[in-house]
């Protein structure tokens, strides 16, 4: 017990000195846009049991829960949703097309549930040589994530994101959420990407 509780501090300590400290619980309670715009840049990490991945985050999308038809989190609470109903900072992970596992990282004030999808990624370590993490499903794979990891603690978990430099408001993109039925927020600005990253899906 004492040499694994060591391993975990130990692979914290050489996380926090290559890519910055882990976001703190406050980051992801403010608006749901707000966070998605600050996301980034950010590095995306997880110490899972075929070793340390990490990627930097250059797509995403703000899904604004109970305003927004898009979201799952529309009609309010339900077993597979309830997670974007609680605490900012934690990983909501669904099934998409029976095929591809998305991650979300719930972010919103009190009261508002909302979500921001990791939608593209630039990988940093890890991965194999061409690895793409270009679209949620191909970076949720890249990741081996799985619905296990909804509601995973990204301020206490292996599952985590640590700051980084914030993208220069000139290089940051935004337009229409991708892959939507037309509706009433289906037009908003509210995917937001790196421009010219070769980690953006499209």
């Amino acid at each position: 017990m004492v040499s694994g509780t060591h391993s975990i501090r130990a692979r914290a300590s050489t996380a926090a000195l290559r890519y910055g400290p882990r976001l703190p619980r406050s980051f992801y309670a403010r608006p749901t846009l707000t966070v998605a715009q600050d996301l980034l840049g950010k590095v995306l990490l997880y110490d899972g049991p075929q070793g340390r991945r990490a990627a930097r985050l250059v797509e995403v999308e703000a899904y604004h829960g109970t305003r927004d038809p898009a979201s799952h989190a529309f009609r309010g609470p339900t077993p597979r949703t309830e997670v974007m109903f609680g605490r900012p900072g934690h990983a909501y992970v669904y099934l998409s097309h029976g095929v591809w596992f998305c991650m979300n990282v719930v972010a919103h004030p009190a009261g508002v549930p909302g979500a921001v999808l990791l939608r593209g990624a630039e990988p940093l370590e890890g991965f194999a040589d061409g690895a793409r993490l270009t679209g949620p499903g191909l970076l949720g794979r890249a990741f081996a994530l799985s619905t296990a990891h909804c509601g995973a603690d990204l301020v206490r978990s292996e599952l985590q994101l640590r700051h980084a430099p914030p993208v220069p408001p000139r290089l940051v993109v935004r337009g229409p959420r991708i892959g939507l039925s037309e509706g009433p927020t289906s037009a908003r600005p509210w995917r937001l990407w790196v421009r010219d990253s070769p980690g953006v899906s499209r």
